[in-house]
């Protein structure tokens, strides 16, 4: 087997803020993983990537879904910056798997060697499992063996690695999952407060409402997913709100109303287009959700957008809860600020650091990732209004170029930087990024890899 070597750059300072007290958990399908690059992930908001997916087969055997799915891992750039990669297995459509390579003693021997293995070979942090789902009393008695036995094999080998679990918020499926029993050895759960409605569900509603919407939908919420999760034993700080990067597209003329034909699923950088182009922007305030209507007045859209993750982080924190989930990464907007994965970044990191209303109290100024290729993003604080000047200068002092030149509100700004884009003189190497206010100066070094 080949051991992967985890490499620290010493030379080159990286300014990542968060600690893991302050979980971001970002599932990585592998059908992003050509467009989107390990070093392309914002890790300074996501704590915890989980590689998705592998599965088992019917005798504990690890199926990948293509010949690359693997090669992600061999990367060493998420560890680098101290962030942990977790071997996902499951998802929807993948479950069959589970029943038989938990049924026995033997054959769950086989898995868990198995799955370390895998960990071992590609380096993982850890392995979440996201069985969707046990359906029967018997199933429900050997997916905890399962976990038992893997957490005192894990014990033994690595105390260090982790074991996460992917689980729904209603008792439809949650009855067959012993969580009193789980919650012993899981580190934390992935809480997936998303598909409350979709193609199965009697009216158009939305796909993650903060609150039920109408009041007392039997459909559910987030905060009902939240509280029946509690209920059943998992504490607070053990849960992770999901956050859908994604909506569902309907049939119909008006939010909650009856539906017809296939309900698609859309990209949040599918829907962000739309809106004053034949569509119209809606907000429910009952869910904490916007929609979209067509102008025709026959489909609409629900999803989530900056705000209602704004709400939703301020929920996690009035929780207490542990962390926040995405689904997935690679749905934001890409080629622009990332806004979503920004809010969260803002209302859910800040937030649980500080009171997200407190402007900052002096200048700071922040760049990731760093190294990077081919953007990275500025990050930097104001505790009051003023101009702002952000020079990039060569290691012999030489100014390449101005990347900000503007007049800024106070608090948290963050910016994209493209150096090919902005500054056709720039090769790969080391720069100086300075930031200059009325009253300071700061800077900051970068690596760029072209």
């Amino acid at each position: 087997m080949v051991v992967k070597k985890r490499f620290i750059y010493f030379l080159f300072p990286i300014i990542l803020s968060i600690s893991f007290a302050s979980r971001v958990v970002g599932y990585y399908p592998y059908w992003v993983q050509n467009t989107l690059l390990p070093q392309n992930i914002d890790l300074e908001t996501f704590t915890h990537i989980n590689h998705a997916f592998a599965w088992p087969d019917a005798n504990g055997g690890i199926i990948a879904p293509n010949n690359s799915f693997f090669n992600v891992a061999t990367s060493s750039y998420i560890h680098d910056l101290d962030r942990k990669f977790i071997l996902s297995l499951g998802g929807g459509g993948q479950g069959q798997g589970f029943a038989t390579s938990t049924s026995t003693y033997d054959i769950r021997a086989v898995f868990i060697e198995n799955i370390i293995d895998k960990l071992i070979t590609y380096g993982y942090d850890g392995v979440d499992i996201d069985w969707e789902h046990p359906q029967s009393a018997e199933q429900r008695n050997n997916l905890t063996q399962f976990i038992q036995e893997l957490d005192s094999t894990f014990n033994a080998f690595d105390p260090e690695l982790l074991i996460t679990m992917a689980v729904p918020i209603s008792n439809w499926s949650g009855q067959w999952y012993d969580f009193n029993s789980l919650k012993l050895y899981v580190d934390y759960f992935n809480a997936m407060t998303y598909d409350i409605h979709g193609g199965w569900s009697s009216h158009a509603g939305h796909n993650s409402p903060l609150y039920q919407s109408p009041q007392g939908d039997p459909d559910g919420s987030v905060q009902t997913g939240i509280n029946y999760l509690i209920s059943s034993g998992i504490p607070q700080e053990k849960i992770n709100m999901g956050i859908p990067f994604w909506g569902k597209q309907y049939n119909t003329s008006t939010i909650n109303g009856s539906f017809s034909g296939t309900v698609l699923d859309l990209y949040y950088n599918e829907i962000t287009s739309l809106i004053g182009n034949g569509w119209v922007y809606e907000w429910d305030n009952v869910a904490k959700c916007p929609y979209l209507v067509k102008d025709d007045q026959t489909k609409i859209i629900t999803y989530d957008n900056p705000l209602s993750v704004q709400y939703k982080c301020n929920y996690a924190k009035l929780r207490n809860l542990g962390g926040v989930m995405v689904w997935a990464l690679g749905y934001d907007e890409m080629d622009g600020d990332e806004t979503l994965t920004g809010a969260i970044n803002m209302y859910w990191l800040s937030a649980s650091n500080r009171d997200f209303n407190i402007l900052p109290n002096d200048v700071s100024l922040a760049v990731f990732p760093n190294p990077f290729n081919p953007r990275t993003k500025i990050k930097f604080e104001l505790h009051k209004a003023d101009n702002i000047r952000i020079n990039i200068y060569n290691i012999r002092g030489v100014k390449m170029g101005t990347v900000i030149n503007d007049y800024f509100k106070a608090g948290t700004h963050v910016m994209n930087y493209y150096p090919e884009s902005n500054h056709d003189n720039i090769s790969s190497g080391i720069y100086f990024l300075e930031l200059e206010t009325s009253t300071k100066r700061l800077t900051e070094k970068i690596l760029y890899l072209k």
